[in-house]
């Protein structure tokens, strides 16, 4: 009988820790609440991804990438206006890998200028896209472009199904 329990409670501790919401810092200024433990991966041109998949059907994802080493300062991100997320648009449906944006526009985020996107990966090669939705904010805090993105392969999935992980992430001064 002790044996039984014993085996019980360690496998409740166990499922317990997988489904553990984690605070995750995207960087310095930039955190997040991932519903489980996130994988990370450094990207070979320097941007940090970390991601969580909740199960087979949704996945959550969040990127730092520091464009400084480009030459884009605070500065020039702040003069470039709305247009510097056209061409940050621009450079992304290059990599959906025949995802179609649903929907784009520029809105307030946490107090920064964000650009929010609807993608239908219907279409999509992408493994990251192929067959789901995804939604998703773009900001940056200095020089630093942030991405913040849902996943889904439910077909009435929507923007809402991510509320908790959107007003989860914190950007400090």
């Amino acid at each position: 009988m002790k044996q039984i329990l014993s085996f019980l409670v360690a496998t409740c501790i166990t499922v317990a820790s997988f489904a553990q919401a984690t605070e995750q810092n995207l960087s310095e200024k930039v955190k997040l609440v991932f519903p489980g433990k996130p994988e990370a991966t450094d990207l070979p041109n320097g941007p940090k991804v970390f991601s969580f998949k909740k199960d087979s059907a949704v996945a959550y994802m969040g990127m730092a990438f520091d464009l400084s080493p480009m030459g884009l300062t605070e500065d020039v991100i702040a003069s470039a206006g709305d247009g510097l997320w056209d061409q940050i648009k621009g450079g992304m449906m290059g990599q959906m890998a025949g995802a179609s944006l649903v929907k784009d526009e520029v809105v307030q985020f946490k107090g920064k200028s964000a650009l929010y996107l609807e993608i239908d990966g219907s279409g999509s090669t992408a493994p990251q896209l192929k067959g789901k939705k995804a939604f998703g904010y773009l900001f940056f805090s200095g020089a630093i472009l942030h991405q913040v993105l849902y996943y889904s392969s439910e077909p009435a999935a929507k923007k809402e199904d991510a509320t908790a992980f959107f007003e989860s992430v914190v950007i400090s001064k």
